[in-house]
């Protein structure tokens, strides 16, 4: 025999209602879970892509330079060339030599940022000798494409600033690569350095292409880049951007970004003197101070 009292319709309907309530709050919270899952299996899906493409763009970037160096030294050591062609294969094997090294400087310090294994070296710099020897070194690019640089300079050639010289270095060439990538032909960049309260300030202009409002929050992105698919205007793997602000990061710096589409970009770095007990002020980066190639002063684009 059932003693369960019985109960009121009242009371019935509120029970009806609760367990309704119940179920529809479960319901809600599945289709959220739901939607959360689906987010994350798009955003796998869309890192896997990333990632596919850009093992595509940097065996390009890695294969091109080799396949052309070993063509052009093949060409030497068999002496297919004239002495008066020998000039020319130089600059041209120095050239995909140079690229080939910046690409690859960009991906090991990449892991090594990624790994948690690149700890900050602060040693003494001359960021005047610094500046002007990353200038240098892309000269070949910047009279390739026409492109005039300007560069404007108030740090005294003798002051010292504490940093990380190759991870400084790293975050100036990436910003002048893009400035001469992203150019159009016979273009100009300009280049601003200062020290004010202690802090560095390096600015890269350029008349490029510029980039559009939609995708400045992205531009950090690893892998990203602004064009996608197989047929690029612009070459690249997405890599420089995402370490310089990384590198940034670790100087304990700041980036901001002003540009428009069609107007140009201008980058700004802003890093604070990294006192540090290991900075030995008799101890000098080698970026800093000197040349890959001597060359005379009237050699210089500045």
């Amino acid at each position: 025999m059932n003693n369960s009292p019985k109960l009121t319709d009242e009371q019935l309907l509120t029970e009806i209602k609760r367990r309704l309530d119940e179920n529809a709050a479960k319901l809600i919270e599945e289709k959220k879970l739901t939607s959360e899952l689906n987010e994350v299996n798009d955003k796998l899906i869309a890192s896997e892509k990333l990632k596919s493409n850009f093992l595509s763009n940097i065996r390009n970037e890695i294969n091109n330079p080799i396949a052309s160096i070993l063509e052009l030294s093949k060409n030497i050591a068999q002496g297919e060339i004239t002495q008066e062609m020998m000039s020319s294969f130089a600059k041209l094997i120095y050239s995909e030599a140079f690229d080939l090294d910046f690409q690859l400087r960009n991906i090991f310090l990449s892991a090594e940022v990624e790994a948690g294994e690149s700890p900050l070296m602060v040693i003494s710099v001359k960021i005047q000798h610094l500046l002007g020897n990353i200038i240098q070194q892309f000269s070949h690019r910047i009279e390739k494409k026409g492109i005039k640089v300007e560069w404007s300079n108030s740090i005294d050639e003798n002051q010292i600033f504490k940093t990380d010289s190759e991870k400084l270095h790293l975050i100036i060439s990436n910003l002048i690569a893009n400035a001469i990538q992203f150019n159009h032909e016979n273009g100009w960049i300009k280049i601003e350095s200062e020290i004010i309260d202690n802090v560095l300030n390096i600015k890269v202009s350029d008349s490029g292409i510029g980039i559009n409002q939609d995708e400045q929050d992205k531009i950090y992105d690893r892998f990203y880049q602004i064009e996608s698919g197989s047929i690029k205007t612009y070459g690249g793997h997405g890599l420089g951007l995402s370490i310089t602000k990384a590198l940034v990061d670790i100087l304990e710096g700041k980036i901001s970004l002003k540009s428009q589409l069609g107007e140009g970009s201008e980058f700004l770095i802003q890093l604070p003197n990294l006192e540090s007990e290991s900075a030995d002020d008799d101890t000098f980066s080698s970026d800093g101070n000197d040349f890959l190639f001597d060359n005379d002063e009237d050699d210089m684009l500045f």
